[in-house]
């Protein structure tokens, strides 16, 4: 009675550790398996959500190009703003024609290379007539680029307007338009009369 007993006991005793085990083993393998769920851990990673990285930077170009709209105004005949607006866009075309270069570029690089430094003013000193050089702001040098290369153009080929401007600046760059022996006139007549500057030129 006592051995049937202790058999019993045992037998309970096992099958309530064996119901047990697998229950601690399939809590374990889940607590491995599925980590708590973070603040962290939710929130959606975006490209400029980085704390450390700066935020992108957005390349809009202007509305109207300072450069453009001055050679439209310079352009321009009988108050005609839209008709020089589209000459200016037309050659910006023909310009990336020649080029296959981003033409904005193309253009402030043949002005920058047109435009003079200094300009001579002739006035009268003791009964002559003397030359004195000046120094040119950015501005008067921009538009004397513009002026001597819508003056070149005039005898360059094309049917258009803008085809030929546009050969002309591209000419400009290449080092064989007129507009370079011009500034190089300009700049030599100051530095033969650069005595009458009255300052260091």
């Amino acid at each position: 009675m006592l051995s049937t007993l202790r058999f019993t006991a045992r037998r309970s005793l096992s099958a309530i550790a064996i119901t047990t085990r697998p229950l601690s083993n399939a809590a374990t393998i889940t607590s491995h398996q599925t980590p708590p769920v973070t603040a962290a851990a939710t929130s959606v990673s975006l490209p400029f959500a980085t704390p450390n990285a700066p935020p992108p930077m957005l390349d809009i170009p202007p509305a109207e190009d300072p450069l453009l709209q001055f050679m439209a105004n310079t352009i321009m005949r009988h108050g005609k703003r839209k008709r020089a607006s589209r000459i200016v866009s037309r050659m910006l075309l023909w310009v990336h024609s020649l080029t296959r270069a981003p033409p904005l570029d193309i253009v402030r690089q043949a002005v920058l290379l047109a435009a003079p430094a200094v300009r001579s003013m002739s006035h009268t000193q003791g009964g002559k007539i003397v030359s004195r050089p000046i120094a040119l702001s950015e501005k008067q040098r921009t538009r004397y680029a513009v002026k001597w290369i819508l003056k070149a153009s005039e005898n360059r080929p094309g049917q258009t307007l803008e085809e030929r401007l546009a050969k002309e600046i591209v000419a400009t760059l290449q080092g064989t338009s007129s507009v370079l022996a011009e500034k190089e006139r300009a700049h030599t007549f100051a530095m033969v009369n650069r005595g009458n500057a009255g300052t260091r030129v």
